[in-house]
């Protein structure tokens, strides 16, 4: 099943009435470029986003072409229709919009924010099934609270997903 230009063409001629010129369109596809934190903030810069969503085999690359829209893919895998792929990009779009998440600094040290993954995470008891909490967290030290969370980063970065500890040691040292 292909979704018909025509149709789309209508519907999509119909929302942009309703919008101001900034506005994002974004197809979900798996051949669009992956979808990333620098490719988030992108997206939010705009006052209006049209997601849309094909279904099975997609839409008809006519539409796609005539209208000069961009392809946006959330992994590398297929699924029967964008939707769900559209609630991942509207998730991981409000997320940044400031003040959402409660405190604005949340999001400073997230996975992905400077292209490290997050530190691990630990809470009561201190001690479950003979595994401590690391003691730096426990002494209210916080520069060194701080600087073991950077550390413990960059190891599960560097171990995890080489590709972006390549890109934090490359931003590194053009700073």
């Amino acid at each position: 099943m292909i979704l018909k230009p025509d149709v789309l063409q209508i519907a999509y001629d119909f929302s942009l009435k309703k919008k101001e010129r900034k506005t994002k369109t974004i197809y979900l596809s798996p051949s669009g470029d992956k979808l990333n934190y620098d490719k988030l903030i992108e997206i939010n810069k705009y006052k209006n986003v049209i997601i849309i969503c094909g279904k099975y085999e997609g839409i008809d690359s006519r539409f796609i072409q005539h209208n000069d829209i961009e392809e946006v893919s959330v992994g590398d895998y297929v699924l029967s229709g964008g939707e769900i792929a559209s609630f991942i990009l509207i998730d991981a779009c409000v997320r940044l919009i400031p003040e959402v998440l409660g405190n604005k600094n949340s999001l400073n040290s997230e996975s992905f924010q400077n292209h490290l993954i997050e530190h691990p995470h630990y809470t009561k008891p201190q001690d479950w099934l003979g595994m401590k909490v690391p003691d730096v967290l426990l002494n209210g030290d916080h520069k060194k609270i701080s600087d073991w969370r950077l550390r413990e980063s960059i190891e599960k970065t560097k171990k995890i997903r080489p590709d972006l500890y390549k890109i934090y040691k490359r931003k590194i040292k053009e700073e």
